[in-house]
């Protein structure tokens, strides 16, 4: 079930769509928000965090065009994180009582549902396991291999380091130094935001 593309969806589901246009930096939902809708992006960029106590941000998802996201909202009354966007970005809403409905009355489009939301749950098991890498170096390699299609050596990326160190749970500083050790060591080589990874066969 693509929410992206409202037209594919049965009804009542692309009558009650709702469009929203954001801008960099705007919060689309605060944590503890009144959960009413799911979303899917249409274009742009956007966060999804939290904060601990001392105030630092925890990323724990970049949703990208296409992506939907706030789907636990069909059981729960608030919001769980903060919703920031990164860049211009444009929403599509659905009210979360009606994309229930559709679920409870659709079991292959539910079947569907539920297995985009593993998906999710895979990439969120693997930002955890870099988190748990106590070494930054490591954690960034870790990264890079992971962020590389599988048969490839390139990595592109959409976002700014400053972001990548944030979602890393790592300073801006400690990913710069890093890289350039990581790249003095021939492991990678730079270009921009264009990594080309070279590990040694072991």
């Amino acid at each position: 079930m693509n929410l992206s593309v409202p037209n594919s969806l049965p009804s009542p589901l692309p009558d009650c769509a709702s469009y929203q246009n954001l801008v960099a930096g705007q919060v689309l939902f605060h944590h503890r928000d009144s959960a009413e809708y799911i979303f899917a992006l249409e274009v742009g960029r956007i966060q999804l965090v939290r904060y601990t106590c001392d105030g630092n941000m925890v990323v724990f998802q970049i949703v990208r065009a296409t992506e939907s996201f706030a789907e636990s909202a069909l059981f729960t009354e608030l919001y769980h994180c903060n919703a920031i966007v990164e860049v211009p970005s444009r929403v599509i809403r659905y009210p979360k009582t009606i994309v229930g409905e559709v679920l409870q009355n659709n079991p292959d489009l539910a079947l569907n549902f539920l297995r985009r939301q593993d998906r999710k749950s895979q990439s969120l098991k693997k930002l955890l396991e870099l988190r748990s890498i106590r070494s930054a170096r490591d954690r960034i390699l870790q990264y890079l291999l992971f962020s590389a299609y599988p048969g490839e050596t390139r990595v592109v990326f959409d976002r700014t380091y400053k972001d990548i160190a944030t979602e890393l749970g790592l300073s801006s500083e400690t990913l710069y130094r890093n890289l350039s050790e990581l790249e003095r060591l021939g492991f990678i080589a730079r270009r921009g935001r264009e990594i080309e990874l070279s590990i040694p066969e072991t």
